[in-house]
Order: structure tokens, then C-alpha cells, then sequence
């Protein structure tokens, strides 16, 4: 019975001694972690994409949230502390509240400019009720295959800055991103080919870049970023019937209730979609689809 008990303490100590090594070993990776910041979840996606398995990623704005007002919490300050580089698209809300506070407090910290290079659309309609979008720029350059090529070389270059001894393996996960989103932009013109009218109502104005690069007309509801007016409802349906417009898209943070009234009095039909979504592949493919649905 005393030789029982022994090899059950043996047994246990053994495990024991594995739990302590398991637990050292996962402080030890959590204290070696890298990690990078991106804005929003299409830039997590495409930041993910080239740092592979190499950095961790947070990402600023949680899904279902708008980017134009979002407060960052006190755990992502605290992360923030922790971070080589913050992958921003520069124009959204929120970041022209919160980036310089960001940059005082993290001077340490890389700071990039995704959508430096990309021919940016200049629009009154992005006027957000108590501030202006730098210049009046549409904010949205990842929602087309050319905005996102130069948003991934952005990536790229900012990664290659904090971290050049991982240059090489950067550059293949680029490669392999670049064709990724060559072969989005191939699938979505010939979901496109056919559709039924060029000319697509928005809520918010979230797809000018996607209907420039793809012969498209954006109409949008919001007007200067404010919940339109019984008037301006009127007009939209007005202008709704004269286009013959068949959906009217909306992105699931917004209310629906002006879109379903618009909706209501044309016969067209209310389209959710989430441009703001992690999967960017399956989103652009996913908007293409339902624009080729609608008739």
C-alpha cells in the first residue's frame, strides 16, 4: 500500500512539473508577443496577412461599431503601450479625435498612413455634424481592389521599418496578398458585367471608391453625415423612381428605418451589407453578388 501511495506522488509530481513548464513557457511567449495595431478590421485583415504568424494584431474599432465616434478603452491605451506600429486609414473620425493623443503618448510607437497614395474622392456628404473629414475626404479607400493594393504595400513598408530582419518573409506574404486581391478584382468585374442598372442607392456613403473603380454611381440617403429630413426623404424617393433604382444598401450599424421607408414608397428592396467587415475578400465578392441579385 506505501509503494501505491509513492508511485501516485511521483505521478503527481511529474504532472505538476509539466503544468509549472507549460505555464513558463506561455509567459514566456505572451511576454516575446509582438504586437501591431490596425484601425478598423479591413486593415487587421490586411496586416494579417503580411506579418503572418509573426505579430499578434489588435484592432481599434470592434465589429457592429462605427469608426466616426468610437472611444478606445483603457486595455487598448494599455496595449497600445506595447505595440511597434499603428496601421491608421487616416481619415476616419475617430482618428482625427484620437491620434495625436496617440502619437503624445506613444513616441515610441510607428505610425502609418494606409491610404497614403491612393487618388482619394473629395465629397461635401462626408460633413459628420460636429466635425469635417480632413479636407472632406471619403475615408473608405480599402472598399476597392486598387485602394486595397496600395493599403497592403503601406502595410508592407511600415512592417519592413520596425521589424527589416523579417523583409523577405514580408515580401512573400505581400505576394501572395497582391495576387489574392488580383484575383477579387477578376471575380467581382465579371459578377458586374451584367447587372441590371450601374446605379446603386447607399445609406451611408460607404462605396465611392468601389463604384469609381467598377463604372458605378453612388447615391447616397445620408446627407452630410446627418440623419436626412422628411424633405430630403421626399427628394431621394423622387430621384429613386426617376433612376429606376432596384435596392438600397445599408450598413448593419445604421438604422434602417429610413431606408425601409425609401424602400416602401419605390418597391426596392433593403440590401445589408458590412464594408467594415475582418473578411474583406469575402465582403467585396459578397457586395458584387448581391448588386447582380437585386433586379
Amino acid at each position: 500500500m506505501g509503494e501505491r501511495k509513492l508511485k501516485m506522488r511521483k505521478i503527481l509530481l511529474f504532472l505538476l512539473t509539466l503544468a509549472v513548464l507549460a505555464s513558463c513557457q506561455t509567459t514566456t511567449k505572451k511576454n516575446k508577443e509582438k504586437i501591431v495595431f490596425a484601425s478598423i478590421l479591413p486593415l487587421q485583415y490586411f496586416t494579417d496577412q503580411i506579418t503572418g504568424n509573426l505579430y499578434i494584431s489588435e484592432v481599434m474599432v470592434p465589429p457592429g461599431v462605427g469608426p466616426e465616434t468610437y472611444n478606445p478603452t483603457p486595455r487598448q491605451m494599455g496595449e497600445m503601450a506595447k505595440a511597434g506600429a499603428f496601421f491608421a486609414n487616416g481619415f476616419l473620425g475617430f482618428e482625427e479625435t484620437y491620434l495625436e493623443k496617440f502619437q503624445s503618448n506613444n513616441p515610441n510607437l510607428v505610425f502609418i498612413n494606409t491610404s497614403a497614395g491612393v487618388e482619394l474622392i473629395h465629397a461635401a456628404g462626408h460633413d459628420h455634424g460636429d466635425h469635417d473629414h480632413e479636407k472632406g475626404v471619403d475615408p473608405h479607400t480599402w472598399s476597392s481592389p486598387e485602394g486595397a493594393r496600395i493599403i497592403a504595400r503601406n502595410i508592407y513598408d511600415g512592417m519592413v521599418k520596425i521589424d527589416p530582419a523579417n523583409q523577405a518573409k514580408f515580401q512573400t506574404n505581400l505576394d501572395h496578398l497582391l495576387t489574392r486581391i488580383d484575383s477579387v478584382d477578376r471575380e467581382v468585374k465579371k459578377i458586374l458585367t451584367n447587372i441590371p442598372s450601374r446605379k446603386f442607392m447607399v445609406f451611408h456613403p460607404a462605396l465611392g471608391y468601389f463604384a469609381r473603380e467598377y463604372g458605378l454611381e453612388q447615391l447616397s440617403i445620408e446627407f452630410e453625415g446627418k440623419i436626412p429630413t422628411p424633405r430630403h426623404i421626399q427628394n431621394i424617393v423622387l430621384e429613386a423612381r426617376a433612376q429606376n433604382i432596384k435596392y438600397i444598401m445599408i450598413q448593419k450599424e445604421f438604422d434602417a428605418e429610413n431606408a425601409d421607408i425609401i424602400a416602401n414608397e419605390t418597391g426596392s428592396k433593403v440590401i445589408q451589407i458590412d464594408p467594415l467587415a475582418y473578411d474583406w475578400p469575402g465582403q467585396m465578392i459578397s457586395l458584387a453578388l448581391k448588386m447582380a441579385a437585386a433586379k
